[in-house]
């Protein structure tokens, strides 16, 4: 599918108070916006801030000729309680504010006409948070369409199958039956490439194909030397490229944790999701900053505390060398403040990690998952369905 940039044009206003909408360019962290005061529920855990729910809106108009188009739009992530509505309709919700998630707009969506698209983002409900949480849609937003025979979102994935010789599988979920190709790309240049062939659906009513390609000369992925190559996917009118690095992990009584066989010391540190003054807007170039800032002082990886990274965060590490332990939640059933996830987790802990493992696949970068910090619960007997 085609990935189309929806950051632009969106207004704000506060719906807890009367307050006139104003302009804003996404990501934006509403939480900056509020006064700081004694009377913050949130306390020091946020930074004194108040809380407030908000209203995100945007008109867009899509050609009257992409009629017949797949349309989602995918928020990577929007704190919290989310609610989206297209035209007037509820499209969508999702209650945890760390989880990129994606609504499907083709049935709403008028042609050759003007939309809207608005989203209710409720951080009132304090404290739900024992950090700066930030409020509102504070990472990227994006519009993806596709027609007749293409790649579908995440539909493309890398996986390492052996070293030396470096032979890795790459798997595509597309739309219909149809013939494309696989190309490895080293730069500019291709290096090894495959004809693919989608001829029937699988048993679950699936378009997949999966293939073993060898990439000739290869250098691995490492955090010594984080080497990237592009899988550039074309199916009908579709091209989809992914980055990825290539690189076997095991874990052993002898030597412990390897990267290519070799040993690896983890010397690591735990981050939050903000980025300080800048609040919880994830910016590319404050991710890489900090990634940047920490491999520069002996840091080789990261856990992200304590809830999913962002994109931008694990497209740095990719290219400079970190490795990432990707955290899922805080809580699991036993509240630590009186707002927070417990009381979603039973019904969407599993559409949560589905998400965080779907944006995670391709990234060399991530080694291992955490699934909660400080869980007094591992103590206990219980069963989530």
């Amino acid at each position: 599918m085609k990935r189309i940039d929806f950051n632009e044009g969106w207004t704000c206003r506060c719906i807890t108070r009367v307050e006139a909408e104003y302009p804003v360019t996404l990501p934006h962290d509403a939480m900056l916006g509020e006064a700081r005061s004694e009377e913050s529920r949130g306390e020091g855990n946020t930074g004194w801030y108040m809380g407030a729910d908000y209203e995100y809106r945007k008109k867009f108009v899509i050609p009257k000729d992409e009629e017949g188009s797949d349309f989602l739009i995918e928020f990577e992530s929007v704190y919290h309680n989310a609610e989206v509505y297209i035209n007037g309709t509820k499209a969508a919700e999702r209650p945890y504010g760390y989880t990129n998630f994606y609504v499907d707009a083709k049935a709403l969506i008028k042609y050759g006409a003007e939309n809207e698209i608005r989203v209710v983002a409720h951080n009132s409900d304090q404290p739900n948070s024992r950090w700066y949480s930030g409020a509102g849609i504070y990472r990227p937003v994006f519009l993806w369409t596709g027609k007749g025979a293409y790649v579908k979102v995440n539909g493309v994935k890398i996986h390492t199958i052996s070293c030396r010789p470096a032979v890795i599988e790459v798997a595509a979920a597309v739309s219909c039956c149809g013939m494309g190709k696989i190309e490895i790309c080293d730069g500019k240049n291709v290096i090894a490439s495959r004809q693919i062939e989608v001829r029937s659906e699988d048993r679950k009513g699936r378009y997949r194909t999966k293939t073993e390609i060898t990439v000739p000369d290869a250098q691995l992925w490492s955090c010594e030397s984080p080497k990237l190559y592009t899988c550039r996917v074309v199916y009908g009118e579709d091209v989809v490229e992914e980055t990825f690095g290539i690189r076997l992990l095991k874990w052993n009584e002898t030597d412990g944790f390897t990267i290519n066989g070799k040993r690896t010391i983890l010397r690591g540190a735990c981050i939050h999701h903000d980025n300080g003054i800048l609040g919880a807007c994830a910016y590319p170039e404050a991710e890489e900053r900090r990634v940047r800032i920490l491999k520069e002082n002996g840091y080789n990886a990261l856990r992200s505390a304590h809830n999913p990274c962002s994109k931008a965060l694990l497209h740095a590490c990719d290219r400079l060398g970190m490795l990432m332990v990707d955290e899922y939640v805080d809580v699991w059933y036993i509240h630590k403040t009186e707002y927070d996830y417990v009381d979603h987790l039973e019904k969407w802990w599993k559409q949560d990690l589905k998400d965080m493992v779907e944006k995670d696949y391709n990234h060399p970068c991530v080694i291992m998952y955490s699934t909660g910090n400080e869980v007094s619960e591992t103590a206990q007997k219980k069963e989530l369905s």
